[in-house]
């Protein structure tokens, strides 16, 4: 497993010049750094004590700060966000020396606690409400053995939603925008933003109860074009066009839940909506690998898997997050396809209410 190594090298000193790794920073290959340099190599766990000297946290912090361009209000407020940072920083690392099979690393949420994380960006979704449709059971005899909705043409650019609670908008405009391309064969960006404002049974940027209410807004009013209702990130008065429309499910169908052949089976068929728990570490953080571990079933976070198949080794879903390409794997999320973790629910609670959107 590879870990962190502090070197001094005088050139570098000199020439104020570093080298971080992308294991530290996640979304850069190499950043400065004033005087030092972090690499990766073969160490133990002590060898790596001197990155959490102030002098590289506080340098590690302006270098974040800088990419991500964050500004903050007052010193004290700052102060605030270092020692937080310094935390996250500090969890990363030892997370990162566990032989895990995904990997963690600084990223735009790296000031954040984790009950600020989830008061911002998550919701709570009703797992009592779930089944309160039709649910599915989908023929598993003939399903690929791997699929990837990305490389059809199914699956728009990963989107951002900003600071407002609206990954149920997102999953939900993503599996109708795989849905339009498979049954028209011209891939739109819709509005999110529509759903937002408009879509009153759910709560803006206060998040959702299920991951289908969306549909059912879409169902009886269709959705219009990102370009045309563009996102806000943030609650807005409902500006719906009905001449705008440009595609309109007839309704939704939910999988059935706790089987990873029956999630598969409907992922071979297009996009889905999932479910998972955002609020920890190995995802809040995730920058690599497969998630197989550390990842509850509080469904808090809607995303939508484009796919699945053998990745590093580990047979995983392809789920898209719409937390920008600076998270994650260019804003996507690898889960293990492991059934047992979370009493069936799977990992992060992928298994546990998948839904997709009907033509």
């Amino acid at each position: 497993m590879d870990h962190l190594l502090l070197v001094d090298p005088k050139q570098s000193r000199k020439k104020k010049f570093t080298l971080v790794a992308t294991s530290i920073l996640g979304t850069l290959a190499f950043c400065m750094i004033a005087g030092y340099c972090v690499m990766q190599a073969q160490q133990p766990a002590h060898a790596f004590q001197a990155a959490f000297s102030e002098n590289i946290l506080t340098d590690l912090f302006g270098v974040w700060k800088k990419f991500h361009q964050k500004h903050y209000e007052s010193k004290e407020e700052e102060a605030r966000k270092f020692k937080i940072f310094v935390e996250n920083y500090k969890k990363i690392v030892e997370f990162n020396t566990q032989g895990h099979t995904s990997s963690v690393a600084l990223n735009q949420f790296a000031d954040m606690t984790e009950e600020e994380f989830r008061g911002l960006l998550l919701s709570n979704f009703h797992r009592n409400q779930f089944q309160a449709g039709e649910t599915v059971e989908l023929d598993v005899t003939d399903i690929p053995d791997s699929i990837d909705w990305r490389q059809l043409g199914a699956v728009t650019p990963v989107k951002n939603q900003g600071q407002c609670g609206s990954c149920w908008a997102f999953a939900a405009v993503a599996g109708l925008e795989g849905l339009n391309q498979i049954k028209n064969g011209k891939l739109l960006s819709f509005s999110e933003q529509q759903l937002v404002d408009c879509a009153t049974n759910c709560y803006g940027c206060d998040g959702a109860e299920t991951l289908y209410d969306a549909l059912i807004y879409t169902a009886n009013n269709g959705v219009e074009l990102e370009e045309s209702y563009p996102y806000t990130a943030r609650d807005g008065t409902c500006k719906y066009d009905a001449s705008k429309v440009v595609f309109k499910n007839s309704g939704h169908k939910e999988v059935t839940p706790k089987s990873v052949d029956q999630l598969k089976a409907a992922i071979a068929q297009q996009p889905v909506l999932v479910g998972v728990q955002a609020s920890s570490l190995v995802f809040q953080f995730y920058s690599g690998g497969v998630i197989s571990t550390l990842c509850g079933n509080n469904v808090d976070h809607a995303v939508t898997a484009v796919g699945y198949g053998p990745y590093n080794g580990k047979d995983a879903f392809i789920v898209k997050n719409s937390w920008g390409t600076s998270w994650g794997v260019s804003g996507y999320v690898y889960i293990s396809t492991n059934p047992t973790p979370n009493n069936g629910d799977g990992v992060c609670g992928i298994l546990g209410m998948p839904v997709y959107p009907t033509a």
